[in-house]
């Protein structure tokens, strides 16, 4: 995931892009040209932002705007007009590159308190910021100077600027409400929760460390846990849903989710036009995702997972020298994340259970960030974020203008992690190899089963805002069974669904997973077939950045229009074909009726009947670590 903060974007709040300042610099083939300084993470020192400079500037360009002597062409106005609008520009990356350090600061201690208000603070600082530049730059877009705004934003979005309205007080109020709640729902999930069982009080730490209890006990406390956690972030969930169907109406929308697709997201396809794509899921790729499960045996996966225990810099040697065998260029800016210490991928009890990338605008490049769990899936992530951190590193939009077309920047890293199979032998050996292969993609069909239920979920939910958490949790169990997750006889409601951070901080995300990821298949078919040219394609698609939305960019570079059946079938069926061709008399021996846990290899823990999804990895790895001396022991 591409991390974005909070701010303001023509007329709604968006996640904003953290996106890189084009200072040029030096040619770079593909690539644009920018400047990258050469700073250790390190010695990025948060200052904080208070907006002075910046409001400063913008005042003295709204006087000039306003003045009679901008209505007429003159040289000494252009320069002035030129040096503030420059310094503008500066301005913003400055405060995104801040909000950004300050946000890393609270990820690595989600429970240190003053950081997560300074955190809150910026974002909301954020909100004010932008609204006030969109209001100063519609009066320069109402002079005959507007090709100044023209360069970099483009035409429309300067004609837009010349009916910018700014932000009321109720929705400035609604915003802030929003974000609040966003960071109750962070510090709900950083505190250990606890249930009273049997007269003896348990947290999840409690219940990994103790091993006398047998499975019965370990599950029944386990539950109680989940609906425990279910309980405080569910109500948080009530709130926001109520707070974000006000600021749609506030604009116009009967629902948030057409809102978050449209003003958030920027999509070029509606709620109503995905509908297509989980008719087709459903009919092909549930069948699919449990054909794949019973594809990958528990030997291979701890054969993998003994192959892949590293943590830290270890994962970068190993990761490192393929990527100059995908694209020289690709090499010099992993070798510059490095030199440069632009990530933390090390383990950490006090991190927030988060993975991300976000830019770094004033110092021209990108931060990774991860909270690693010590299996194969932390070597995926790098791949995937570092697909993320190659974009942001050569993007060379102004964070002003920055474009957010995610479902195009997932390909990014999903498309990256798709190329990196062709490398999983030489990486982890024979059976490791084909684990890795294999889960690679069974993560990638997983992510299409994901991102359609979870926004199929949200879709309804918003279209109802006034559920009760007991018809919200009786709903996530009714449509996620539709995509193959199975429950317990007498099961009425999942509480699983508040593990997923997406549903509070990035509403209306995860299809975006789906779409990228469906992409990003389409790209590892092309790559059985003709190497180079998928390689091409992936290079061409992140030179665009996000500059272009999601189907627009995958008509340009020639990827398949997965809003057709027949695209959604042929998918599914190459797939098949692929496996079936590859493991052979493994394959077919009795597809199973769930979602595979790819993480099922942990210490041989196979054949849990709920999703690759955070909470429950993070749980049964608890367990499984906890019943073994050695979790890592081959057989």
């Amino acid at each position: 995931m591409k991390k974005r903060f909070r701010a303001f974007e023509l007329g709604a709040l968006l996640l904003a892009a953290c996106l890189l300042l084009a200072v040029p610099a030096r040619a770079a083939g593909r690539w644009p040209e920018k400047e990258h300084l050469p700073v250790d993470f390190a010695d990025m020192e948060y200052t904080g932002y208070d907006g002075a400079d910046l409001r400063s500037a913008l005042a003295a360009l709204e006087r000039i705007a306003a003045s009679s002597a901008a209505q007429t062409e003159s040289a000494a106005v252009r320069a002035e007009l030129e040096e503030l609008y420059g310094q503008i520009l500066a301005e913003v990356d400055r405060l995104s590159t801040q909000s950004a350090l300050i946000g890393i600061r609270y990820d690595a201690n989600g429970a240190d308190q003053e950081t997560a208000g300074e955190s809150a603070a910026l974002s909301q600082l954020s909100v004010q910021i932008f609204d006030e530049c969109y209001r100063a730059l519609g009066l320069l877009a109402d002079t005959p100077y507007r090709d100044i705004l023209e360069r970099d934003a483009g035409p429309e979005t300067v004609e837009e600027l010349r009916s910018y309205q700014a932000l009321t007080e109720r929705e400035s109020a609604l915003y802030e409400e929003e974000e609040r709640l966003v960071q109750s729902y962070d510090q709900v999930m950083a505190r250990p929760v606890q249930v009273v069982w049997e007269g003896q009080i348990w947290t999840e730490e409690s219940l990994a460390q103790d091993r006398e209890l047998d499975d019965g006990d370990w599950w029944e406390i386990s539950a109680l846990l989940e609906r425990e956690r279910n309980r405080a972030a569910g109500e948080i969930f009530l709130q926001l849903v109520r707070v974000r169907t006000e600021i749609a109406r506030e604009n116009g929308y009967d629902s948030y989710a057409d809102y978050a697709y449209l003003e958030n997201y920027g999509r070029d396809y509606t709620t109503e036009d995905i509908e297509s794509v989980r008719r087709a899921v459903k009919r092909y790729w549930v069948p699919l995702e449990a054909r794949l499960a019973d594809a990958l045996s528990e030997r291979d996966m701890r054969a993998l997972d003994v192959r892949s225990r590293a943590w830290g810099d270890d994962i970068l040697d190993a990761v490192e020298p393929y990527m100059g065998r995908i694209d020289p260029e690709l090499a010099e800016t992993f070798a510059f994340m490095r030199q440069y210490h632009l990530y933390d991928i090390a383990p950490s009890d006090s991190k927030l259970p988060v993975g991300y990338t976000v830019g770094l605008p004033a110092y021209g490049t990108a931060f990774i960030f991860d909270s690693p769990y010590g299996d194969h899936q932390d070597y995926s992530t790098l791949i995937h974020e570092f697909g993320h951190f190659n974009e942001t590193f050569h993007s060379t939009e102004h964070d002003l203008w920055s474009s957010f077309y995610i479902d195009v920047g997932e390909i990014h890293s999903q498309g990256l992690e798709v190329l990196f199979t062709a490398y999983a032998g030489e990486m982890f050996g024979p059976e490791g190899g084909r684990a890795f292969y294999w889960s690679t993609i069974s993560n990638m069909v997983s992510s299409v089963l994901e991102g359609c239920m979870y926004d199929e979920f949200q879709t309804a939910v918003y279209a109802d805002p006034d559920m009760t958490l007991q018809q919200v949790n009786r709903l996530f169990k009714s449509i996620s069974e539709e995509y193959g997750w199975a429950y317990d006889e007498g099961e009425e409601e999942s509480y699983f669904w508040v593990e997923i951070p997406h549903t509070f901080q990035s509403p209306m995300y995860y299809i975006s997973y789906a779409a990228s990821a469906l992409s990003a298949l389409d790209l590892w078919l092309i790559s059985l077939e003709d190497r180079d040219k998928a390689v091409d394609i992936y290079l061409e698609l992140a030179a665009m950045g996000m500059s272009r939305p999601y189907r627009e960019t995958v008509e340009t570079v020639g990827l398949e229009d997965i809003f057709r059946e027949k695209t959604m079938r042929r998918l599914a069926d190459g797939i098949q074909d692929r496996l079936t061709e590859e493991t052979g008399e493994r394959f077919g021996g009795g597809a199973l009726p769930v979602v595979l846990l790819m993480t099922a290899g942990i210490c041989g823990a196979a054949g849990i009947t709920v999703g690759v999804l955070l909470g429950w990895r993070r749980r049964r790895w608890k367990r499984a670590t906890a019943a073994a001396e050695d979790p890592w022991e081959p057989f």
